[in-house]
């Protein structure tokens, strides 16, 4: 019982562990040039929005420029998502693991920054001083209100590697062996007669795309409904709420510590 004891204890503090060092992998890719967005850069590709202060805009066109900004968003991770998910060599798969969990989480960071921006959040690179702590107050509103309940950008990240095994094991199944071969059956029986490695080549050419396509959708359906839930908080609290928010929370951390 001990034993079980102590064995839980190590795998919590491993696990704890790990979530600390990849949100601080996190952070410093949050800091990349390419991930922040300009306000003034961004707003300047929003023609309704240069002539007008956010505040000041009909809440139905705020509403509508978030949609606009999740759509395409969530388009552009679904499209990366079924590429990496294709190819059907072990190796290249858990390199591309990688690069769709990163994508997945830069363009959705990018899209909160946008989102935010609409609802009329200041600029926040304006000032190196506060780069870490906007930083921090981006990565705790994405996992307050992006995702479900009790559950955390890290565990996000495991569920699009656990997608990306199961797609990878479908390909190798035994399930598929036997399809394989009651198709070849089937094409037996009219009178044509394919090659065993013809039809496998082809079996998988289709299993890889239909994988892919059906990764493409989850993370589609994932990414839109994380940032609809940071735009639904926002419509509803407000930006001043939120802030408030973090900075009672992130004072509790302090106090703790």
């Amino acid at each position: 019982m001990q034993l079980s004891f102590f064995a839980m204890a190590k795998i919590k503090k491993t696990i704890q562990w790990t979530i600390a060092r990849y949100n601080e992998f996190k952070e410093q890719m949050f800091r990349l040039k390419p991930v922040r967005i300009e306000k003034q850069k961004f707003m300047r590709t929003r023609n309704t929005y240069a002539s007008a202060e956010t505040t000041t805009l009909d809440k139905s066109l705020i509403t509508n420029g978030c949609r606009m900004v999740i759509f395409s968003s969530a388009l552009i991770t679904a499209f990366i998502t079924f590429l990496t998910t294709i190819p059907s060599a072990i190796w290249a798969s858990l390199f591309l693991i990688i690069i769709d969990v990163v994508q997945f989480q830069l363009l959705a960071f990018s899209a909160e920054q946008k989102i935010l921006y609409m609802y009329g959040c200041d600029d926040f690179w304006n000032n190196n001083q506060s780069t870490g702590r906007n930083i921090k107050f981006l990565m705790w509103f994405l996992g307050k209100y992006g995702l479900p309940a009790k559950t955390s950008i890290a565990e996000s990240a495991a569920g699009f590697a656990i997608r990306k095994l199961i797609s990878m094991l479908m390909m190798r199944s035994g399930a598929r062996i036997l399809i394989v071969n009651a198709i070849r059956q089937g094409i037996k029986w009219t009178g044509i007669i394919v090659a065993h490695e013809v039809l496998l080549e082809s079996f998988d050419m289709i299993v890889c795309v239909v994988c892919a396509s059906i990764a493409g959708m989850v993370s589609f359906i994932q990414f839109g409904q994380m940032i609809r839930n940071l735009e639904k908080e926002l419509s509803k609290s407000g930006v001043d709420k939120v802030f408030r928010e973090f900075e009672e929370e992130d004072g509790k951390g302090d106090v703790e510590e």
